[in-house]
């Protein structure tokens, strides 16, 4: 008989609600798996997207972000910036094949530790239905690197309602820039572990066709961040500015 399968999971607490919460479920005596490892934030809206994916780098089979009530958000708006994060971040897992289902966002209060207990109950065994997550190493350091960009930085601090923009072209923008930063620091990484590539050595090392490699090396040689280096066999070689 196999051994069950014991699912790591990361849990991002508000150090006013969530927290709290976890702190009355011990005092009354609620019990829930033991497996998550808790870490208290002074706020849900400062869980940032590098944490999430460096959680599941580590090993981690699943992350559990919550925080206040909207409304009751000791920072205000708070909440709500994780709820953006969160929906956002869950876009970016899907495109790097983990599933989105493994990070999850719940609002519990300091005083409905009952809650918390249940929470981490069913979380936990979600989880567990879908065993050990196996994640692609390039393509999620790739996306750690995404996150560092200043344009996807600016997206996630930027609400909808402060642009006067249709909300069907801001959609479409916002998903061609994570497509597109994704795409490129898939290349930059490739470049950096392996040195001067061409195009081609770059294409076949992420899977992205030569037209779509040739028009990212365009946008990352006016942006600095790659120079020509060289030929090999004809063909121009490129490398990361460091």
């Amino acid at each position: 008989m196999s051994e069950e399968f014991d699912p790591k999971i990361i849990g991002f607490c508000c150090q006013w609600c969530s927290y709290a919460g976890a702190d009355l479920a011990g005092v009354s005596r609620f019990s829930y798996p033991t497996n998550v490892q808790i870490i208290r934030m002074m706020c849900s809206g400062r869980v940032d997207p590098i944490h999430i994916l460096e959680a599941f780098k580590s090993g981690a089979d699943g992350v559990l972000v919550t925080g206040c009530h909207p409304g009751d958000c000791h920072y205000v708006d708070g909440n709500s910036a994780a709820r953006k994060r969160v929906t956002f971040m869950k876009e970016i897992l899907e495109r790097i094949d983990i599933d989105p289902e493994r990070l999850r966002l719940e609002w519990i209060s300091a005083s409905e530790g009952g809650k918390f207990a249940e929470t981490i109950k069913e979380f936990v065994e979600a989880i567990r239905e879908k065993r050990e997550l196996k994640i692609l190493p390039k393509e999620t350091d790739a996306a750690i690197e995404t996150f560092k960009e200043n344009r996807i930085r600016w997206m996630l601090g930027v609400s909808l309602s402060e642009t006067n923009v249709d909300k069907d072209k801001y959609v479409l923008a916002v998903e061609k820039v994570k497509q597109d930063e994704l795409e490129r620091q898939m290349m930059l990484n490739e470049m950096r572990a392996k040195g001067p590539l061409t195009i081609r050595e770059i294409s076949d090392a992420t899977g992205l066709g030569p037209d779509r490699v040739f028009q990212h090396m365009i946008a990352l040689r006016k942006k600095g961040s790659i120079s020509e280096a060289g030929e090999r066999e004809a063909k121009f070689l490129y490398e990361v500015v460091m």
